[in-house]
């Protein structure tokens, strides 16, 4: 069996890896150029630092995560009004638990099977044919090449998905906000730490990277309409929504370095009646995204990676791995999508009224006698690798 990989982000990369370790060949094929550096901050814990323990990466990740202290509310003026202690969420989860930016994940992963299994940048698909016995692609370089299976591991966007089952917007479930960040250098006294200031309709945050001195900016504002804007008019469009906002935005908006890196996307999740079609399997976001409201889609992307493997490892034909491994994943993953949809509303309050009620309750959740409560609600977790398999 050799195994295609569409796209070489948290889930392709996780794959890839424990097919290697199962024996089985794959080939991995990534859009960009090379790993790349942009992103944005993660929480990791659960089944994502379960795999990554499997896979022997704790301590390489650990030495590389975001140095925060602590996570807080401010007011129009930056004063505290209520913040949690990254040491009490050491507690909520046993240690287990780091804050990493996505990059980094993607770049340790990268290492842990560089010269194991074949990488190709700057490759995507524009076309997939399915036979009896093989899928046939063709790449954006116009060559065509033959595999067993093609898992698309490409993301929200993603590209297999497309090519396979159709276009996107029948899958999609916009969450009514648009998403934007940025990497910064810290003029505003952010430190170690993760600040967020949120007003009606929208909320600006900013939180420190895993390089001294650097920050990111993120902004999360609702709208009625999906917006994929060029990269020319983000910019314009984040000044827009959030003039007059009270806080450092206006000048985080003004110190934007380059306008090309700004990563900003509609939230979105994606909801499919399967994930399998023929010999093409879908992984992570690209069949099951939760959006980073949830705080877990980097974990399962992994689990579901990890699982994907096992189940192709164990099982007599593709199909029934397929079939279990769905069958594992969207469970949890529904149960995901459907806390990021909660958190969705409590992010960005639609009104003076909800966000006064938001801002009352996090103070009382995070007084030491109700902690555990916040905590389990933000980092409470299933071990999904132990589950018995159907």
């Amino acid at each position: 069996m050799r195994v295609l990989i569409s796209g070489g982000g948290i889930a392709g990369l996780t794959l890839a890896y424990w097919l290697h370790q199962y024996g089985i060949p794959s080939v991995v094929i990534e859009q960009a150029k090379s790993i790349r550096r942009d992103g944005y901050g993660i929480d990791f814990f659960g089944t994502g630092y379960d795999v990554a323990e499997r896979m022997g990466l704790i301590e390489r990740l650990r030495s590389q995560q975001v140095p925060y202290d602590y996570a807080a509310y401010v007011n129009e003026s930056g004063e505290l009004i209520t913040k949690l202690d990254v040491a009490m969420v050491d507690k909520f989860t046993d240690g287990r638990y780091m804050g990493l930016m996505h990059a980094t994940l993607e770049e340790v992963l990268y290492e842990a099977l560089e010269g194991r299994v074949e990488v190709r940048f700057g490759r995507s698909l524009t076309a997939i044919e399915q036979g009896p016995d093989q899928v046939s692609v063709t790449f954006n370089d116009g060559t065509t090449e033959s595999f067993d299976l093609l898992i698309g591991a490409d993301g929200v966007h993603s590209m297999t998905r497309t090519l396979i089952f159709g276009p996107e917007k029948q899958f999609s479930r916009f969450l009514g906000c648009t998403v934007a960040c940025y990497g910064l250098a810290d003029r505003y006294g952010i430190g170690h730490a993760w600040k967020m200031y949120v007003e009606p309709r929208r909320m600006v945050g900013a939180y420190c990277g895993d390089r001294e001195g650097e920050i990111f900016p993120v902004f999360i504002y609702q709208t009625d309409r999906v917006e994929h804007l060029p990269r020319e008019q983000r910019l314009p469009r984040l000044r827009e929504v959030f003039a007059g906002m009270g806080w450092i935005t206006q000048q985080l908006l003004s110190d934007v370095p380059d306008t090309e890196a700004i990563f900003m996307d509609a939230v979105i999740q994606i909801q499919m009646p399967t994930w399998h079609s023929g010999r093409v399997a879908l992984v992570g976001d690209a069949c099951g995204c939760p959006t980073l409201m949830s705080g877990q889609g980097a974990c399962l992307a992994m689990g579901g990676a990890y699982i994907l493997a096992e189940e192709l490892h164990e099982t007599a034909n593709y199909q029934d791995a397929f079939r279990r491994y769905e069958q594992r994943m969207r469970p949890h993953v529904e149960k995901q999508q459907k806390s990021g949809r909660g958190f969705a509303k409590w992010f960005v309050p639609g009104s003076e009224l909800i966000l006064n009620v938001q801002m009352v309750m996090m103070q009382v959740l995070m007084q030491r006698a109700f902690i555990g409560l916040l905590g389990r609600r933000l980092f409470g977790t299933e071990n999904i690798l132990q589950e018995r398999r159907p």
